[in-house]
């Protein structure tokens, strides 16, 4: 199981962030964690509303089934909550900044994501968080078709052979085990098409013993690294951010596992432009898993 003592839930109240709730509370319900509610408001106006924190109980029993029933083992009296409002002239940096503070394992934020876009947005405060977070983070779309909070069933892990990838594969392996679901590893394995103004002539396509070869190396490492029957291996030929959407949306996909190839010391982290275009564009929640951030997984198994 995954090591975590504290989660973030981050709000503001909108649809994105109420749909977030239900994932959090079952995490932390699941792992005995201290829940954290913030709220962060850019400017006070005089007077409390009726949303200050903290948020009475009636309020997030509402939220517990605000995409149908609650999670049935989820009893809020028995959990920990800690509420706390802030100031703060940056929504994400006051978040990151508590984060950080209170040495938070999992961020569980709400996305603004819209449907009928070409270009799905996640919202600037989310995608910042996901940019500088120190901490893996679990994104809710505010619209979609994601499974309720407890009934994850398909765990769909993008794998690129690198160590990033790995560890969000390990991470995806104590996220089955909590939600008594199966994985699916996916590889795309692009085309190289040179322009003929290179003057070279053009690569051979990768064909079946491709795709064969390269799913005997994603059942390898499923052995290696799950070492259990619930795991499918898929290897399919294209561009790896429409591969991965255009399976989630042909398959029952209820949460996707994914690394972000980001680097220290920059002003501006990236996420990598595979996780980024999944991210905006995913049709369940996403768990993102830093190349440089905090580790959940259990002593023994962190590398």
């Amino acid at each position: 199981m995954l090591s975590i003592r504290r989660i973030l839930w981050p709000t503001d109240f909108s649809k994105g962030a109420d749909r977030a709730f239900p994932h959090a509370a079952a995490l932390a319900s699941w792992h005995e964690a201290e829940l954290h509610v913030l709220n962060v408001t850019e400017e006070r106006s005089g007077g409390a509303s009726a949303d200050d924190v903290p948020i009475p109980e009636s309020t997030l029993s509402e939220l517990l089934s605000v995409d149908g029933d609650p999670p049935p083992h989820v009893d809020l009296n028995a959990l920990t909550l800690v509420q706390e409002q802030r100031e703060h002239e940056s929504p994400p940096e006051a978040i990151v900044g508590y984060a950080e503070e209170q040495a938070i394992d999992l961020i569980v934020a709400g996305t603004r994501g819209r449907r009928g876009l070409q270009r799905l947005l996640i919202g600037s405060v989310a995608e910042e968080v996901l940019r500088t977070a120190p901490c893996p983070v679990l994104t809710v779309r505010g619209e979609g078709d994601d499974a309720p909070a407890w009934a994850v069933r398909n765990i769909l892990v993008p794998v690129d052979f690198s160590d990033a990838s790995l560890e969000a594969l390990r991470h995806a392996k104590e996220l089955a085990l909590t939600y008594g679901a199966q994985i699916t590893l996916l590889h795309a394995v692009e085309e190289v098409i040179y322009p003929s103004a290179y003057g070279v002539e053009p690569a051979n396509l990768p064909g079946a013993q491709v795709i064969e070869r390269v799913e005997e190396s994603l059942a390898d490492l499923a052995r290696t690294e799950i070492g259990y029957e619930h795991v499918t291996v898929e290897a399919k030929i294209g561009y790896a951010p429409s591969t991965i959407l255009d399976y989630a949306e042909t398959n029952e996909v209820d949460l996707f596992a994914i690394a972000t190839h980001g680097r220290t010391g920059l002003e501006r982290m990236l996420l990598g432009s595979v996780a980024e275009r999944v991210l905006r564009r995913a049709p369940a929640p996403v768990f993102t898993v830093k190349s440089f951030g905090k580790s959940l997984l259990p002593a023994s198994d962190d590398s």
